[in-house]
């Protein structure tokens, strides 16, 4: 009797270690599981208009790379959401998050770069670039490929944290 407690107690204790292995990190050392809760925090303060919040939150997870976070938090900046527009800031994140390339993104990409000046687009081509290189997809160590949406031929390129 006492083998077979031992033998349980041995086996619950693996298979529960299992568990804590199984999760996978980012190489910043970030579990799979906080990274992904610090985008949906930062969503839902967006969709609940809790302006300081959702900047805050979506500004960290947008500097470890990503692009849904940096779309919304471009929009924040270029719509004034939560305080006065801010274009620079605004284009800068824009320009980053459209590594990642869908339909309403492009359509709003479009319409926004139609609005500005050609000249506050060329003289914002340095920061962009330098922008890029901080936060971009290469450094922040995402994987971009082309895939279709679930019953959809209509293919977009999706940008994804790398887990280890």
């Amino acid at each position: 009797m006492k083998k077979f407690i031992a033998t349980m107690i041995v086996s619950v204790g693996l298979l529960s270690g299992t568990n804590a292995w199984a999760e996978k990190a980012t190489k910043e050392s970030i579990w799979r599981s906080d990274y992904l809760l610090m985008v949906e925090q930062g969503l839902h303060a967006l969709k609940s208009q809790r302006y300081d919040s959702a900047k805050e939150k979506l500004t960290e997870v947008a500097k470890l790379g990503n692009k849904q976070a940096q779309y919304y938090l471009a929009q924040m900046y270029l719509q004034g959401w939560g305080a006065e527009p801010d274009y620079e800031e605004g284009w800068l994140w824009l320009s980053v998050a459209m590594e990642q390339k869908t339909t309403e993104w492009n359509r709003s990409y479009k319409q926004i770069k139609g609005a500005l000046p050609p000249e506050f687009i060329t003289a914002m081509q340095p920061f962009v670039d330098e922008h890029i290189a901080l936060y971009g997809a290469k450094t922040q160590d995402l994987r971009c490929e082309k895939r279709a949406a679930i019953g959809s031929h209509i293919k977009m390129v999706v940008c994804e944290k790398r887990y280890y």
